[in-house]
């Protein structure tokens, strides 16, 4: 129904809030993840256990592919751990509320072993090596911009107030920037598994989050209301009574259908203030019914 709808429940609300899937029970994954982490690391400083276990061209090729998930628990310093935790814990929790521990799971380990195969393709003949839980937190960012994508987030430097949405995509651009024009001499940041880290959790929120996305990357090159982010329409034939207007005029289901459609590309915050008294008024109505 209506008024069902997250956002009729909430204009706009912040990453940890929002609806919540029934738990599971037991610690969260993201703070698992993060006490793995910062175990394996405390580890790998009072050992060379980055030198048995870094997923490097020869290692794949001869055919240990386990290492694409090892490696995404080593970490090159003390500030790459220190980021990529921070990055999931800020946007994972409310990624993890929102679609429940073990949808959240599957999409970190596809989020970083996508990352990682891409990263292997284009470095093939190379003899480098590459370690990290990069290409994973950036997939679980792009899924957090999926789910909230109007909730506004503020920048440390320089501390700028920006939508989601906006913060992700520069990322991203910023990303593409950064892997076209770098030099190989003294540069260690694999840009590629961050790219292919937040491809495979595009192409998992799609198929296996369809019903929980709000906002998609390429929603607006579809046309209409960009396939799978769309909200479900009322069945067919279904009228609502705009009660609180003095033509006693009914709200038709296509201009319903227009609002819906409306939220879905843009986000609520798109609408009107008379919009949203229609939205409001309909779901009373139905209620009512």
């Amino acid at each position: 129904m209506l008024g069902d709808r997250d956002y009729m429940k909430m204009r706009e609300a912040p990453l940890r809030s929002g609806p919540k899937r029934q738990s599971s029970g037991g610690i969260s994954f993201v703070f698992a993840i993060i006490i793995a982490n910062v175990a394996v690391y405390l580890i790998q400083t009072q050992t060379m256990l980055e030198k048995y276990d870094l997923k490097s061209i020869a290692v794949i090729q001869d055919h240990q592919y386990f290492r694409m998930v090892s490696s995404m628990f080593l970490h090159g310093s003390f500030a790459h751990i220190l980021f990529n935790m921070w990055g999931l814990y800020m946007f994972g929790t409310a990624v993890e509320r929102q679609i429940g521990k073990w949808k959240f799971a599957a999409l970190y380990f596809t989020s970083g072993i996508v990352g990682s195969v891409i990263w292997i393709l284009s470095n093939w003949s190379s003899s480098v090596g590459c370690i990290g839980a990069s290409g994973a937190v950036s997939g679980i960012a792009v899924a957090a911009m999926m789910l909230f994508p109007d909730v506004r987030v503020m920048l440390i430097f320089p501390p700028i107030p920006m939508k989601l949405k906006t913060f992700v995509m520069v990322f991203l651009m910023a990303e593409v920037f950064f892997e076209l024009t770098k030099s190989d001499a003294g540069y260690n940041i694999a840009n590629i598994v961050h790219l292919g880290g937040a491809l495979g959790g595009y192409i998992y929120m799609i198929f296996a989050c369809t019903r929980d996305v709000k906002w998609g990357m390429f929603a607006q090159f579809g046309g209409g209301h960009g396939g799978h982010f769309a909200p479900r329409p009322p069945p067919s034939g279904w009228d609502f009574k705009d009660s609180g207007s003095p033509s006693g005029e009914k709200v038709t289901q296509r201009e319903l259908d227009r609002l819906l459609d409306k939220i879905s590309i843009e986000g609520i915050n798109s609408l009107s203030e008379e919009e949203l008294d229609t939205l409001r008024r309909a779901r009373e109505q139905m209620k009512g019914r």
